[in-house]
C-alpha cells in the first residue's frame, strides 16, 4: 500500500497505516495530542451514483479539558472521491492545526478545521474549567500535549514549546498530598 502523504508537514508523524476491511491512514502530531484519519471507504457502499472506487471520510481525535477525548469529522467541500483530493484536503488540515495553536487555547483543532474550510477564525482562547496542571511559563494545559501522565505530557510541551518564554524551564512535577 502506498502513503496517501509522502511529505508530512511540521511535526506530523504517521501513526498508522491498514488495508483491511478498507484503507485507511492515520497521522499524529508528535506533540500535541491529536490525531487526523483518512478512510477510503467502497463509495458504492457510500452511494451507488458516485463514479469513484472509493469515498474518503476524515475524522479527527484531540485531547479535551472535561470530557478527555473528542472525536468529530472533517466536513470538507462534500463528497471527497479522489485520493488526491484526499491528500491535499488532509494536508491543509494538518497544516492549519499547527498554525491554529496557541498557549492556553483549548478549541484549536476546531478553529483549524473552519480555517481549512476558508472560513474566517478568531484567535480567541476559550476558557478552561476545571483544574488542569498547566505550564507556569504560558499557562498551556499540559494534557494538550501527547503522554500518559502530566509529566510526559509536560516534556513534549516544553519540547514543542522551543520558544523565549520557555527557555530554561524543565520538567519537574510535585507530588500533592
Amino acid at each position: 500500500m502506498t502513503e496517501l502523504i509522502e511529505d508530512l508537514p511540521g511535526d506530523w508523524e504517521r501513526y498508522r497505516v491498514s488495508e483491511d476491511p478498507n484503507p485507511t491512514y492515520t497521522y499524529r502530531h508528535q506533540y500535541l495530542d491529536v490525531e487526523v484519519s483518512v478512510l477510503a471507504m467502497d463509495a458504492e457502499e457510500i452511494d451507488p451514483e458516485l463514479d469513484a472506487e472509493y469515498s474518503y471520510s476524515i475524522s479527527l481525535r484531540w485531547a479535551a479539558d472535561l470530557v478527555g477525548v473528542v472525536e468529530d469529522f472533517f466536513d470538507g467541500p462534500g463528497e471527497i472521491t479522489t485520493r488526491g483530493d484526499a491528500r491535499d484536503w488532509t494536508l491543509a488540515l494538518l497544516t492549519q492545526i499547527e498554525q491554529q495553536f496557541e498557549p492556553g487555547d483549548t478549541d484549536y483543532v476546531s478553529r483549524a478545521m473552519s480555517a481549512t474550510m476558508g472560513q474566517q477564525t478568531t484567535g480567541e482562547s476559550s476558557s478552561r474549567v476545571s483544574d488542569a496542571e498547566t505550564c507556569p511559563a504560558c499557562d498551556a494545559p499540559f494534557f494538550q500535549f501527547r503522554g500518559m501522565d502530566t509529566y510526559e505530557q509536560a516534556q513534549n510541551h516544553f519540547a514543542y514549546m522551543d520558544d523565549e518564554e520557555h527557555e530554561g524551564w524543565d520538567v519537574s512535577l510535585e507530588e500533592r498530598p
